[in-house]
């Protein structure tokens, strides 16, 4: 019942997104409603859950109740907008889309709209590696998915009690759709899922821009495909390491930057940035640094709209209420608990000169002097470190990958794309053009550490969007299809690359050796199976779900490194962080009130042994690349 209610909810949402869609751009294509549908759906999504979590509501039936009417309410408002009739009639031209768009790469002979199929292909394996796997890549592991799983298991957004400090501070949005998918069955099985939709958004934008810029349909709908087929989008999309819907937002709020103010692309730019916000603590940087651009065109706004400027200044004012909706949550609450809306990072505040309280320097993270930031370039060789990743160093196909830029069409097309737009510049007229493109390609790149390319996917869809340019550029003849052809070429070199080596490296990503297994597999083996070395066994996983019980409490100390295989697949038991290392008395007393029946804590510690003295606890298995023991506790 609860996957019928999750299906059910899910496409009320998508259907009122695609309205409201519809009712502010029935002037645009499709990709343009596509990428409105995809920044309202979510927004619409988190209000509901950020609604119910703040005063720990946040249960499977209240959740049920109150998300049809946060659904209703901008669906309604489209719909009498739009009318009946219009509302069809857009509905089915959207639908229509695909086969248009088949008929007009054939008349065009556009090779490139090939990708599109390739990119359909991608995502579909990505839904399948998520519906037969269990998380398991580092981040989500470590602290991603967790966070998932406390908002189920406390029914709240409550600041948690835990030795993961980046499940603690870390900006949930992601993640919170993540429990959308999971809350309603009460199964982990889609608890990576979340980023799929953004990897469509990248795309969307990618192609609406480039077609915006001059491109055929065909060929803009191919460099946007391109998008999902750049290995730091499909090797991390099928997982919640946040940065493909990262690159995605920030792509969306410039796109609708580069016209002139209107206010439909004031709400959907600041949506935007409110969901990068609250997806990642670099999205606060972004937005403060797009700020003045945002600000100058809403000034303009407001100046052009004579005769009613109080009511266009109340519609800005919501519309700022809406990017803090999505994105505010957890920098208040960080600065509520700690003092530092940044926290787990030190700050230090510019030009004041005050450092915020927190757990890490920066610069211990990324390369720059005790204190300093790494923004802008910051680090001592930066430029250098970057340029090395794109064109020296060889890739580190991971599904966080961190060197090696987006491989060969990136660093042999792209960029000699975005090389031509900076020349362009002296030609005043290629300015409302360009500037925008490159504008976000040069944002994209100031932030810590960007020579690790998942961190810089914006700097991606501008070279796409550039590619787009330059094709558009190109006379009928040769030149045109010849450019398509060697996109194809280093695309696909791109995308063998990245794609083989999950293959050559199955000593490590062991999920390549269980494909078949996985596939076979129930759901309980499925939740317990172990594909990769960090992951707890197999065997212990499947005693895990099969002993613990309802309201079983399972408890783990500072020690803990991927703290995610300490929650059961349908999250009906409890996890408390218990720290070990103060006085053994507390330690026990804490575990004494609990009555915890699996206890992790630190491998030859003192709790460790009075765990086991003093209680009577049965040892079981040694968590893999961790410190960490698991003992049962008697009944």
């Amino acid at each position: 019942m609860g996957w019928i209610i999750w299906i059910i909810e899910t496409l009320m949402c998508l259907g009122a997104g695609w309205l409201v869609a519809a009712a502010l751009y029935p002037d645009k294509g499709v990709p343009h409603r596509l990428i409105v549908t995809l920044l309202v759906a979510p927004t619409l999504i988190l209000v509901a859950m950020q609604a119910l979590g703040v005063p720990g509501l946040l249960r499977p039936v209240w959740l049920g109740l109150l998300a049809p009417g946060v659904f209703a309410v901008p669906a309604w408002g489209a719909w009498r907008r739009l009318g009946r009739e219009r509302a069809l009639a857009l509905l089915h031209s959207d639908l229509g889309a695909p086969a248009r768009l088949a008929r007009e790469a054939w008349r065009e002979r556009e090779p490139a709209v090939l990708t599109v199929v390739a990119a359909a292909g991608v995502l579909l394996f990505a839904s399948l590696l998520v519906w037969i796997y269990k998380s398991w890549t580092w981040d989500p592991t470590w602290y991603h998915v967790p966070i998932t799983a406390y908002a189920i298991q406390t029914a709240s957004l409550d600041w948690i009690e835990t030795s993961v400090p980046w499940t603690q501070s870390h900006p949930k949005n992601v993640e919170l759709l993540a429990a959308w998918n999971c809350i309603f069955p009460l199964d982990n099985r889609l608890d990576d899922s979340s980023q799929l939709p953004f990897a469509v958004l990248g795309a969307a934008v990618t192609a609406a821009w480039a077609h915006a810029a001059g491109a055929r349909k065909a060929f803009a709908a191919g460099v946007g495909a391109a998008w999902v087929l750049l290995p730091p989008m499909f090797l991390q999309v099928w997982s919640t390491h946040v940065d493909v819907a990262c690159g995605a937002f920030l792509s969306a709020a410039v796109f609708f930057m580069r016209e002139r103010p209107t206010a439909r692309d004031r709400w959907m730019c600041l949506l935007a940035l409110g969901l990068y916000a609250g997806t990642k603590m670099t999205g606060a940087f972004h937005l403060l640094m797009l700020g003045p651009w945002v600000a100058a065109r809403g000034a303009l706004e407001l100046w052009e709209a004579r005769g009613e400027r109080w009511r266009r200044a109340g519609d800005v004012v919501l519309s700022l209420l809406a990017l803090m909706a999505v994105g505010s949550f957890k920098y208040f609450q960080n600065l509520w608990k700690t003092g530092n809306p940044l926290w787990a990072f030190k700050v230090k505040v510019p030009l004041l000169g005050t450092e915020l309280p927190g757990l890490f320097d920066p610069a211990a993270f990324y390369g720059t002097p005790p204190g300093e930031s790494p923004l802008f370039f910051g680090a001592p060789g930066a430029f250098a470190h970057l340029l090395r990743s794109w064109y020296v160093e060889s890739p580190t196909f991971w599904p966080d990958v961190r060197t090696g830029g987006f491989g060969p069409v990136f660093a042999y097309l792209l960029v000699p794309c975005l090389l031509l737009l900076v020349l362009e510049l002296a030609s005043p007229r290629s300015w409302k053009r360009n500037l925008p493109i490159l504008g976000l390609a040069l944002v994209a790149l100031t932030v810590q550490a960007a020579w690790w390319p998942r961190f810089v996917i914006g700097v991606a869809t501008a070279g796409l969007v550039a590619l787009g340019v330059v094709h558009a550029r190109l006379v009928r003849g040769p030149l045109r299809p010849g450019l398509s052809l060697l996109f194809l070429v280093l695309l696909g070199v791109t995308f063998w690359q990245g794609a083989s080596a999950q293959v050559q490296m199955a000593d490590l990503f062991m999920y390549a050796k269980s494909f078949k297994r996985a596939l076979r597999a129930d759901p309980l083996e499925r939740s317990a199976l172990q594909v990769v070395d960090w992951l707890w066994t197999t065997e212990w996983n499947l005693i895990k779900e099969r002993e613990l019980k309802a309201g079983d409490v399972v408890t783990y100390d500072e020690s803990v490194n991927f703290l995610s295989e300490f929650f059961t697949r349908d999250y009906r038991t409890r996890v408390e962080y218990v720290p070990s290392e103060g006085e053994v008395r507390d330690y026990l007393a804490r575990i004494d009130a609990l009555k915890p029946r699996w206890v992790g804590v630190r491998r030859g510690s003192a709790a460790e042994r009075a765990l086991r003295e003093q209680r009577g606890a049965e040892y079981l298995f040694p968590a893999p690349r961790s410190e960490i023991v698991l003992y049962r506790m008697p009944r």
